[in-house]
C-alpha cells in the first residue's frame, strides 16, 4: 500500500545520482570561513540564513556538501541540523565535515520524495542551494519540501541566477549540457513555483553583486574549452573577487538581474 505521506515522483528530472555523485567525487572537506572575502556571496548566504533566527530550531539541508550547515550548527548550538542527501557520497562528506567541525549533524541518505516518516512535518526551516532549478516541475518539488516543515516553518530555497543573459550565454557557451541540467528561472516563474505549491513568499531576491565563480559546473562540464575561453573565466572570476574584496571592506553593493549570480525565495505554508 502507497504511503499517503509520500510525494509522488516527478519524472522530469534533469539530473542522475550518477551526475551528484560526480559532482562530490574527489571534492575536499573545505569548512565554511565567514571572514573569507574570497568567498563573499557564500558570506552573505550565511548571513541571510542566520537572519531567520535559528536557535533552537530544528533546521534540515535539502542536498549540498553541508559546509554552510556545519558552520551554522557550530554558530548556533542550541539548533538542531540535519542533511537530507540521496547520494552516499554526499552523506559521507557531510559526516566527514561534522566530525572535523566537531558538530553534531543528522545525516540521512534518501530521496526528498520518499523522506523518513519521522521527518515529516518535522522542521522549523528546510533549505536547499541549488537542488530545485534540476527538476522541471518545480512546485512538485517545493510541495515535497512542504511535507518535512511545521506548520509554521519556512523553507529557503536558492537557485542560480541563469535569468541573467550573462551568466546563461556563457554557461550555453562553456558546457549545453551543464546548461540543459538547470531550468532558468525568471524571479517571476520562481515566485510562481511557490504558490502552486500552496506556499505563501515571505521574502524574495537576489544575492550577491557578481559572481561569475557560479559558472564553475559550466567550466568542469565534460565540453572542450578553448583556452581563449579558459582565461576569459579566469579574469571573470578575478573581477568577481576584486568586487567581493571591496564589498568585504566596505559595503554590500547592489543585486541586480543582470550580475547577480543567484536569487532566493523565503516562504511558508498556506497562501
Amino acid at each position: 500500500m502507497a504511503n499517503p505521506n509520500e510525494t509522488s515522483v516527478p519524472q522530469e528530472r534533469l539530473t542522475t545520482p550518477e551526475f551528484w555523485d560526480s559532482c562530490y567525487q574527489g571534492r575536499d572537506l573545505v569548512a565554511f570561513n565567514e571572514r573569507d572575502w574570497r568567498n563573499y556571496v557564500s558570506v552573505q548566504l550565511a548571513r541571510l540564513l542566520r537572519s531567520l533566527e535559528l536557535d533552537g530550531k530544528n533546521v534540515c539541508e535539502i542536498g549540498g556538501d553541508a559546509a554552510i550547515t556545519a558552520f551554522l550548527a557550530r554558530i548556533h548550538p542550541s539548533a538542531s541540523f540535519s542533511i537530507i542527501d540521496f547520494s552516499p557520497l554526499g552523506c559521507a562528506l557531510a559526516n566527514k565535515l561534522a566530525m572535523k567541525e566537531g558538530v553534531n549533524l543528522n545525516v540521512y541518505q534518501a530521496d526528498l520524495f520518499s523522506p523518513p516518516r519521522e521527518l515529516l512535518c518535522h522542521f522549523d526551516l528546510v533549505f536547499s542551494l541549488g537542488v530545485v532549478e534540476h527538476f522541471t516541475d518545480l512546485s512538485a518539488v517545493l510541495a515535497a519540501k512542504k511535507k518535512l516543515i511545521k506548520d509554521n516553518g519556512m523553507i529557503f530555497i536558492l537557485i542560480p541566477n541563469l535569468d541573467s543573459p550573462i551568466y546563461a550565454s556563457l554557461c550555453k557557451r562553456w558546457s549545453k549540457s551543464v546548461f540543459d541540467s538547470h531550468v532558468a528561472h525568471s524571479m517571476n516563474s520562481f515566485l510562481s513555483g511557490h504558490e502552486e505549491a500552496g506556499l505563501s513568499p515571505i521574502r524574495s531576491g537576489y544575492l550577491g553583486a557578481i559572481g561569475f565563480g557560479m559558472l564553475s559546473m559550466a567550466m568542469a562540464g565534460p565540453e572542450p574549452k578553448s583556452m581563449l575561453d579558459k582565461k576569459l573565466y579566469l579574469w571573470l572570476t578575478r573581477i568577481s573577487k576584486i568586487v567581493h574584496y571591496m564589498e568585504y571592506r566596505t559595503y554590500d553593493f547592489p543585486t541586480s538581474r543582470l550580475f547577480s549570480p543567484f536569487m532566493y525565495v523565503i516562504s511558508k505554508k498556506g497562501r
